[in-house]
């Protein structure tokens, strides 16, 4: 079985995000909104993407000891990963 999923919008990249972090138990938000805008800008929507690039930003922000991931973390991710 196969199925390809289209893009998502700005809109829903944050949706899809704070979806994710939720049933993952995240209690505060952890993205910045500028930061979800810039996955949004560099995923260009794409679910694999975006899983990818996120995954990325909370090692980096981990390794960083930040609260929160803002938009300068999501360019260190997409930087090293080429993005």
């Amino acid at each position: 079985m196969r199925y390809q999923l289209q893009a998502l919008n700005k809109e829903d990249v944050s949706d899809y995000i704070d979806y994710q972090l939720k049933l993952a138990g995240a209690k505060m938000p952890i993205f910045t909104e500028t930061a979800l805008e810039a996955i949004a800008l560099r995923s260009q929507g794409w679910p694999r993407v975006i899983n990818t690039l996120a995954t990325h930003c909370l090692l980096y922000g981990a390794q960083l000891n930040k609260q929160q991931i803002d938009e300068d973390i999501v360019q260190m991710a997409a930087e090293e990963n080429s993005w």
